[in-house]
């Protein structure tokens, strides 16, 4: 079995995607040693970190309706985020050393202007500052960091998994096609953000050994959870897609390193 270390970015309800990509790996025969993550790619590798199946985590995640938790407080302003700390201390470890695999969490800290990758001591607050969308929830407070979301300033976060031998699957899940004129100030909004994080992206694609981005999120809203399953198909079908490529180029760089 190949070991790959797994990267995922932030993209909202896209983030679907990467349970699907991460399932469909595991059915090549990739077994992922280590993760990193921020926003959406933060909260479902943490899942994976945990030990759950990808097929688990989906399941879970619709039963308990987080498109609630998360699409409830658009008209609402800026909230807490009580509910997804509730929901993620059920199913979730109090610790990042309790996980059965390594994870980096990326977070923005708002009082500095830098973005810190977290490791070690308390996992669910990590969780909760890396998936706070500014202008949406408050910040969440954590030692001396004021948190949100990590993709601001890294919706790739690669570096953490730079030092390790294993090869990086970048799953990319906020690709940004045509859109039509936005109708109102949300769109505005959450097109902007889109573009913002966007930037902070391409330059890291290049780090990953393999990237995988579903073209078909291109034509997607970004907090569209009515289409999770659909997304989770795309991720898992866009790996499969990738196969030979994977196989070829995954195989190559752990000859190489």
């Amino acid at each position: 079995m190949s070991k790959v270390q797994l990267c995922l970015s932030g993209g909202g309800a896209r983030g679907f995607a990467h349970l699907g990509a991460a399932e469909a790996l595991s059915e090549l025969g990739f077994e992922i040693v280590r993760i990193s993550g921020t926003s959406a790619g933060a909260l479902a590798g943490s899942f994976l970190a945990a030990g759950f199946e990808a097929r688990l985590v989906l399941e879970i995640l619709l039963e308990n309706k987080i498109f609630k938790m998360f699409r409830g407080s658009f008209r609402r302003g800026i909230l807490k985020m009580d509910k997804v700390e509730l929901f993620v201390q059920q199913y979730l470890p109090t610790t990042f050393e309790e996980l059965k695999i390594p994870i980096s969490i990326a977070v923005t800290d708002i009082l500095s202007g830098k973005v810190y990758y977290l490791e070690s001591g308390n996992l669910i607050p990590a969780i909760l500052g890396s998936c706070s969308i500014p202008g949406l929830f408050k910040p969440v407070k954590y030692n001396q960091l004021l948190m949100v979301d990590g993709g601001v300033l890294n919706n790739l976060p690669v570096e953490p998994l730079k030092k390790f031998k294993e090869p990086i699957v970048g799953v990319h899940v906020n690709p940004i096609g045509d859109i039509a004129v936005p109708k109102n100030t949300w769109s505005v909004l959450e097109r902007t953000f889109q573009l913002g994080v966007l930037s902070n992206t391409v330059y890291r694609e290049a780090e990953c050994a393999v990237l995988v981005e579903p073209p078909e999120l291109k034509n997607t809203k970004v907090f569209d959870y009515k289409k999770a399953q659909e997304f989770y198909k795309m991720g898992y079908n866009q790996v499969m897609k990738q196969e030979k490529e994977m196989l070829e180029k995954l195989n190559r760089e752990l000859v190489v390193k």
